[in-house]
């Protein structure tokens, strides 16, 4: 699978000073699972991974430059920020994975079949090594944690964040300043910040762009500092340049709306011959009935009008394609109100609903009355769809879902 793309500029210094590196050189790639640390005085633990996908670097470069600069300039710094580099193998081979996709396979059940595999082969022995580097940071009060994960795409577009929609990574992720999209985990079964985030921390994916292009980097340090500042590691008025970073930021997102909702996604094995359609981008507006592009079946084509998401432009992968549409801030300030009022709680009482056997947080829901009780309704209350069985849609509640305390 390939598309033709225009060559990425030529990367220069940052706001910073530090000179950019294209993602494609891997010379020099992390070798040590810990990036660096920075930080001794008491306050939040901002924990940040980088590479967890081994054709994605620019995560770990970003992290680079930024504990760069706090040793540089050593402003006055609350807590800890921590950088761990993800598939260390899949890193220095320059691919996705080696055996299989490390940003699955994060359940309870895939975790305790890795546990003890330390040393072992490909994903496995780098799962057990995470696992047990995750164990250790998230000890303590775990309210006062923040775990970003830092990714790009084979396709090009502008910087985005994604995330579970719970009010605490909803107000966290808006001080970011970038797009936001929702619901992908619904989409993505076992990926790692699911399974952290029902631990109780704040998470947040950080989407920075084109895989090969420099920009990508300076996106992801940006994105990071940001971050840094919305956790209240460091003062605005100590981050070097921070209104060029945030202009910047501003100047990636283009005249793109703020929030996203995730509707569909096109799932692809390897004997599925599927392959996008060149020339889409993040985005990018699509319509219902329109080949975007063709497996062993014949043209595949958009399920609905809406803007085509995450189209896979790489060898490796099993989305094919999502599709996203825009959604009005109103909703989602109204979600919260009915969150903070607690009105989810009233769900069970409507007709083919029904509360699962001692567990308060799950609902089973007749899909013929979800046909007019819409799965939005689900989402405004903070449910998520976890799986469909037998005729019944599985709705969770969010763990955590409160506000942030300030």
């Amino acid at each position: 699978m390939s598309r033709a793309v225009s060559a990425p500029a030529t990367p220069g210094p940052d706001e910073h000073g530090h000179q950019s590196e294209r993602p494609g050189n891997r010379s020099g790639l992390e070798s040590d699972r810990i990036i660096g640390r920075y930080g001794t005085l008491p306050g939040p633990h901002l924990i940040c991974l980088g590479g967890l996908h081994g054709n994605e670097p620019a995560g770990v470069l970003a992290l680079r430059r930024v504990l760069a600069t706090l040793n540089d300039t050593k402003p006055t710094f609350h807590g800890q920020i921590v950088a761990i580099a993800g598939n260390l193998r899949a890193l220095k081979a320059g691919r996705r994975f080696l055996q299989r996709d490390l940003n699955r396979g994060w359940s309870p059940r895939g975790m305790r079949r890795v546990e003890k595999s330390l040393g072992a082969p490909a994903e496995d022995g780098e799962q057990a090594e995470l696992i047990a580097v995750l164990r250790k940071e998230l000890e303590g009060d775990r309210s006062q944690v923040r775990v970003i994960d830092l990714h790009t795409a084979s396709a090009e577009g502008p910087p985005f964040l994604t995330f579970a929609d719970t009010i605490r990574n909803r107000e966290f992720a808006r001080r970011i300043g970038l797009p936001l999209v929702l619901g992908i985990e619904e989409q993505i079964d076992g990926a790692l910040l699911e399974v952290i985030t029902a631990a109780g921390p704040i998470t947040l994916g950080i989407e920075a762009g084109q895989h090969d292009d420099p920009a990508s980097v300076d996106h992801h340090e940006r994105a990071v500092w940001m971050a840094l500042i919305a956790a209240g590691h460091i003062a605005a008025a100590d981050v070097p340049d921070l209104d060029s970073m945030r202009d910047a930021l501003s100047a990636a997102r283009r005249d793109l709306p703020m929030i996203f909702e995730v509707r569909y996604r096109k799932p692809v094995g390897e004997n599925d011959g599927f392959s996008m359609r060149p020339g889409y981008r993040n985005f990018q507006r699509i319509s219902a009935g329109e080949e975007v592009g063709r497996d062993r079946h014949g043209p595949v084509t958009a399920p609905e009008d809406g803007r085509i998401f995450l189209p896979l432009y790489q060898e490796q992968g099993d989305d094919g394609f999502f599709v996203v549409r825009d959604v009005h801030p109103v909703w989602l300030h109204l979600s919260a109100v009915l969150r903070r009022l607690r009105i989810s709680s009233l769900a069970r009482w409507l007709p083919g609903i029904h509360a699962a056997r001692r567990r308060a947080d799950v609902l089973i829901v007749d899909r013929r009355i979800a046909r007019w009780l819409a799965v939005d309704v689900f989402h405004l209350l903070g449910y998520r769809k976890s799986h469909v069985s037998r005729g019944w849609y599985v709705f969770r509640r969010r763990s955590h879902d409160r506000k942030v305390q300030s």
